[in-house]
Order: structure tokens, then C-alpha cells, then sequence
């Protein structure tokens, strides 16, 4: 009998052991699965977050509606052609066409946000005022500008286009009148013809 008894008492601790390891092998893997759940949601989360490198805020739309998109023509880095560069500028700057075309003039003259252009103009020349009349913008050199400008065909179909191409992008200007100390000039630096109305001249 004492056998016996041993023998079920050692049955029903066997039995309880694999009861309590079955128990705690479960309540793992429930952990786990929750572990996992959580994981899953902080995942969609993740996901479901805009990038703010890519998602514009309301704000940025806002400024942006402040705004006026204006085409710059600055020279590339060989100094052969012209090459388009857009900007915004505050409305409050450019409150008429004339003002944004002095502010356009502005921004030319501080030179090319992108660093394989180069901006066609002497330096340490001061910015040519423009005015406007009737559609036509009149843009005005110092003799500072055109005695350090180096010249040479190139240069000066640079330099002149550069401003040509920019102002006749802005609504309401259809050519360009250049003068120097407020007069006209029959040439520039002896290899264009100075004293008429400029179109644009863009190759496409």
C-alpha cells in the first residue's frame, strides 16, 4: 500500500508541474502576442505620421500665399547660356509691377541660390533702378557698371539678356529700355545695339 501510495503522490506532483509549466508557457506567449500587438500599433502609428520633409504645414501655406514666384537668369558655370532659377519674394515688397520689378533686380543682383550658376554682372556695381512705362521696364546703369564690365560678345549678351529674360517673366512687362546716367547709348561695350526696346531672348 505504501507503494501505491508513493506512486500516486508522485503522479499528482508530475501532474502539477506540467499543469504550472503549461500555465507559465502560455502566459508568455500571451505576453508576447501583446508585445507583439503594441509593436504592430506603434508601427501604424509610425506610418500614419506625415513627414514634415515631404507634408507641407498649413502655416507654409499661408506664407507661401503671401508670395510672388519670380524667374531669375543667371549664367551657368561655363558662362555660355542663361539659366532660369525661380524665388519667392513677399508681396509686401511688390505692391505693383514696378515695385516687383526693382525687387526682381534685387534679387538678381544678390546672385544664385544654386551653386552652378554664376551671376553676369561686375562686381561691386550697384543695382541699376528701374521704372516702368508703359509696359516697358527702363533700366538704368551707373558708368561704374558698364566701365567694370570686362565685355566681349558673350559677356555682354549675358549680362543684358540676364536682365532682359528676368523682368519681361513678370506679368504686365513686354521689353526693356536700358539707359546709362539716364540717357540712351547707341552701344554697351561696343558689341550691341544699346539704345533699343529689348524682348526676351530664352533658349528653350
Amino acid at each position: 500500500m505504501k507503494g501505491g501510495c508513493r506512486t500516486v503522490k508522485r503522479f499528482i506532483s508530475i501532474f502539477v508541474m506540467l499543469v504550472l509549466m503549461g500555465l507559465l508557457v502560455s502566459g508568455c506567449l500571451s505576453d508576447k502576442t501583446e508585445d507583439i500587438e503594441q509593436d504592430e500599433n506603434s508601427l501604424e502609428d509610425m506610418e500614419a505620421e506625415p513627414s514634415s520633409s515631404i507634408m507641407v504645414s498649413e502655416e507654409e501655406v499661408e506664407n507661401q500665399e503671401d508670395k510672388v514666384n519670380i524667374t531669375l537668369y543667371f549664367a551657368d558655370a561655363e558662362d555660355a547660356k542663361l539659366v532660369d532659377e525661380k524665388r519667392f519674394v513677399s508681396k509686401d515688397k511688390a505692391k505693383n509691377t514696378e515695385e516687383l520689378v526693382q525687387v526682381a533686380m534685387d534679387e538678381l543682383f544678390k546672385g544664385p541660390i544654386g551653386g552652378n550658376l554664376s551671376i553676369p554682372f561686375p562686381k561691386d556695381v550697384e543695382v541699376p533702378t528701374v521704372k516702368v512705362k508703359g509696359g516697358i521696364a527702363i533700366v538704368d546703369f551707373s558708368k561704374g557698371f558698364v566701365e567694370k564690365h570686362p565685355g566681349g560678345s558673350t559677356g555682354e549678351n549675358l549680362t543684358v539678356y540676364s536682365i532682359v529674360n528676368t523682368l519681361t517673366s513678370i506679368e504686365g512687362i513686354n521689353g526693356v529700355q536700358f539707359t546709362i546716367e539716364g540717357k540712351k547709348t547707341p552701344e554697351f561695350k561696343g558689341h550691341l545695339e544699346f539704345d533699343k526696346v529689348f524682348e526676351a531672348n530664352i533658349e528653350e
